[in-house]
């Protein structure tokens, strides 16, 4: 099981670097092709469409030919696109590629966090957030690679860099020791059997399901809002250097890499719920603070409580949803992690919408709007889970009074 976790941590690190390393090659990308920026921003949906069918099919695949083979062929479909692009072929190819790296990105996240979250027997949530730490880790360097390579004008290599990380991780993947062959193997036909005899959601279940749906269809939205948008809030708001603004994502990224090394154990120690409930108050009040605080330094800080307390978020929430609705694991995960997919699409329109055509202080009430959303589901799910107990219990009393 440690050498299949350390496997999961390099995939999640992966997908950490395909999420963000078509943004940060962007500008000379669309330079070199002689595109606009409505063109990079159909790729970059491109990339989401098949991140989305990737997500989709996950389950299905996992079914159908084990989670091993699976795997090994999203690795291939990512280390083949990749190449590829190092060769910088037409614009149609590219877009082509790109939606096989999401596709294959797509399969990767929902099936390593399933089999996390599912075999993982204790301590869950220090487990799912050590793989949340090394995405971020991915996402946080990826971009400072890319910007070495296009000051030595060699950006293409960027590419390349990917694709031997993708090469290496895949030969780890297929070469593993054969107890661990074993062991996956055989977890996957515990979770064959676990769809078989379980093929819907109850009543119950499936309400608790879309509220989560909802939270994660919000938190993404959040996120990658202040992901994109933060170096462009600042420089409206303080009137700021964009290469001065742009640190302020690599200050939320390097506090959540923090908040992600404890969110875990704190969990686990303080309970799901009140972890969720707090650390969406604390990103409210850190994002609300923001429209009233105008020095530089104060608002990194901000940015800095922000992402610590934001870092657990999802992590913990799609734990404590499996946790809730036992027996769906990878299909649960693939619902929610394709839920925020659709919502950090669409919700990333919302704030560029809010950013061009108002004030920029109503773009930050928009995203601490976002947090009341979370923290009202939080609630809704709570509230949820404890009615249904309650009138379980009740049945039960009244069954044994018979």
């Amino acid at each position: 099981m440690k050498r299949i976790f350390a496997l999961s941590c390099g995939f999640y690190l992966l997908i950490g670097i395909t999420s963000v390393v078509l943004g940060a090659l962007l500008p000379v990308l669309l330079s070199y092709y002689e595109r606009g920026y409505s063109d990079g921003g159909f790729l970059l949906f491109l990339q989401f469409l098949g991140f989305l069918v990737g997500v989709l099919v996950s389950p299905v695949l996992t079914a159908r030919i084990g989670r091993k083979a699976m795997l090994t062929f999203a690795l291939i479909c990512i280390v083949a696109a990749y190449t590829l692009l190092g060769f910088l072929p037409s614009w149609p190819v590219v877009l082509l590629l790109t939606i096989i790296v999401g596709f294959g990105s797509g399969i990767i996240e929902p099936s390593v966090g399933a089999f996390t979250i599912e075999f993982t027997e204790n301590q869950k949530a220090v487990a799912m957030s050590k793989l949340d730490v090394f995405f971020a880790l991915g996402a946080l360097l990826i971009p400072a690679v890319a910007a070495l390579f296009i000051w030595m004008d060699l950006w293409h290599l960027t590419f390349y860099t990917v694709a031997v990380l993708s090469l290496v991780l895949m030969l780890l993947w297929i070469t593993m020791p054969r107890p661990a062959a074993l062991y996956l193997q055989q977890a996957g036909e515990n979770t064959v059997a676990h769809a078989a005899g379980k093929t819907r959601y109850s009543k119950k279940h499936l309400g608790l399901l879309t509220i989560f749906v909802i939270f994660f269809f919000i938190y993404m939205g959040l996120e990658l809002g202040l992901m994109n948008f933060l170096p462009s809030i600042l420089v409206e708001r303080l009137q700021l250097q964009e290469s001065v603004a742009s640190l302020s994502v690599s200050i939320l990224w390097i506090a959540m890499i923090i908040g992600r090394l404890f969110s875990g154990k704190i969990a686990e120690a303080v309970n799901y719920m009140p972890f969720l409930i707090w650390s969406t108050v604390g990103t409210f009040l850190f994002a609300v603070a923001m429209v009233f605080v105008t020095g530089q330094w104060a608002t990194y800080l901000l940015i800095f409580g922000t992402g610590l307390f934001m870092s657990g978020l999802f992590c913990i929430a799609l734990v404590y949803a499996n946790v809730l609705i036992p027996g769906m694991t990878e299909r649960t995960t693939s619902i929610l992690i394709a839920s925020g997919g659709i919502g950090g699409a669409i919700l990333q329109y919302v704030t560029g919408w809010s950013m061009s055509t108002g004030p920029v202080v109503n773009t930050i009430w928009i995203l601490a709007g976002f947090c009341l959303i979370l923290l009202l589901t939080l609630i809704v799910s709570h509230l949820w889970t404890v009615k249904n107990n309650a009138v379980r219990a009740a049945l039960a009393q009244h069954s044994k009074e018979m």
